[in-house]
């Protein structure tokens, strides 16, 4: 499932393959993507850095 928040914020959720924690986070000069994995469930945000 896929909710866009604002046309900046982006929430995705999806069913992850295992049930380990772990929290990943990356970026650019225009994205930033955080990833929240735990309990077979997984949590990805990404975010726009316009101009």
């Amino acid at each position: 499932m896929t909710l866009t928040l604002t046309p900046n914020l982006t929430i995705r959720f999806r069913c992850a393959a295992d049930s380990a924690w772990h929290m990943i986070r990356t970026h650019t000069r225009r994205l930033s993507i955080l990833s929240l994995s735990f309990l077979k469930l997984e949590v990805l945000v990404f975010k726009y850095h316009g101009k």
